[in-house]
């Protein structure tokens, strides 16, 4: 696929797709479900804080989990079928103000019903690598097939990875769900699209003590 970068931005603009996912699925109720840890540092809400929360209360989704509701999606039509990305600003856990993108994805056909939502911060990013201010572009979320970018079964194959605490059937249904829909990307301008790269969250190891054993982590 040609991006519609020049060649001498091609790694900057993969390294731009590369981020922190927090994860959060939402049962038919409009409750949470799931939380993942990429969730908790994005939001400031703990797992068992989160769980059997409304979302909407949580997430910065505007109306997108509302079932009879369509949105943005590629080759599906049925109305309350179709995921919706978008953008908002929101209140971080360090009190700073942060944009956040967001891709929702109706679960209806994986399985059960409720929606799975995915996010990310939308601050610039300032390390090496990153795409120079100067571009100039406003970055929003949006969707593509993954067929259309070469490190398609890549990009399929990390997304059970991603899903907190889940089985492996039901979380290949959702990845399932997630490639039929449309795998999230960020889209720089017209057919200049990235697909994301989730970051997972490694947790710490505790450090080792003299004796060979590991200290208890705070």
């Amino acid at each position: 696929m040609d991006s519609g970068f020049p060649p001498r931005l091609s790694r900057q603009v993969a390294a731009a797709g590369r981020m922190p996912l927090a994860v959060a699925v939402v049962d038919r109720d409009g409750l949470v479900s799931h939380w993942s840890t990429g969730a908790r540092r994005l939001f400031g809400h703990s797992t068992h804080e989160a769980t059997g929360r409304e979302a909407e209360d949580l997430l910065p989704v505007a109306g997108a989990l509302a079932e009879d509701e369509g949105g943005l999606a590629h080759g599906d039509t049925a109305a309350g079928a179709l995921p919706r990305a978008g953008r908002a600003t929101i209140s971080a856990p360090d009190g700073a103000r942060t944009d956040v993108l967001w891709w929702a994805y109706p679960l209806a056909r994986a399985g059960g019903a409720g929606h799975l939502v995915l996010a990310a911060g939308g601050r610039r990013p300032s390390r090496p690598g990153a795409l120079p201010s100067s571009y100039g572009t406003r970055t929003m979320p949006g969707f593509a097939r993954p067929a259309q970018f070469p490190d398609a079964p890549r990009l399929a194959a990390q997304l059970p990875y991603i899903l907190p605490a889940m089985g492996r059937a039901e979380a290949a249904r959702i990845t399932e769900r997630i490639l039929e829909l449309g795998y999230p990307v960020l889209e720089f301008s017209h057919r200049r699209q990235v697909p994301v790269t989730p970051v997972r969250y490694v947790p710490q190891q505790p450090a080792p003590t003299a004796c060979g054993s590991h200290a208890a982590s705070r």
